[in-house]
């Protein structure tokens, strides 16, 4: 696969590690090294997504304490666990592989084997 820009860009989208404006690569999980080195090992982007999530559940400290629930009658308050977030980037990962699986099965090659009419 050749690496882009723009399929760095898609992949960084995929894995939900864009750069913000005014901002680097430096502001994200994943530095450009990363996101090159996932797209140099998968045969496609879905495959380098699947194992970014897997990266990610690795590296990633998901802030946990994110609000997940918010009520305000009675005041109730849900936050997310870093458990919650490694399940939510395994569940990622298994979507991506599925993507990456069906795009193997339909981008094989076709053999058609022709026979010539029989000509007098």
């Amino acid at each position: 696969m050749i690496i882009t820009d723009e399929l760095k860009k898609k992949l960084r989208k995929y894995l939900h590690e864009v750069i913000p404006p005014d901002g680097t690569a430096a502001d994200t999980n994943l530095s450009d090294e990363d996101i090159e080195e996932l797209l140099a090992d998968a045969d496609n982007i879905y495959s380098a997504a699947a194992q970014g999530w897997r990266l990610k559940a690795t590296i990633s400290s998901m802030e946990p304490g994110q609000i997940t629930k918010y009520s305000i009658g009675q005041e109730t308050y849900e936050r997310s666990t870093a458990s919650d977030y490694l399940s939510y980037c395994m569940q990622m990962a298994k979507m991506y592989d599925e993507m990456a699986e069906k795009l193997d099965k339909c981008s094989g090659s076709l053999f058609l084997n022709v026979r010539r009419p029989k000509v007098l």
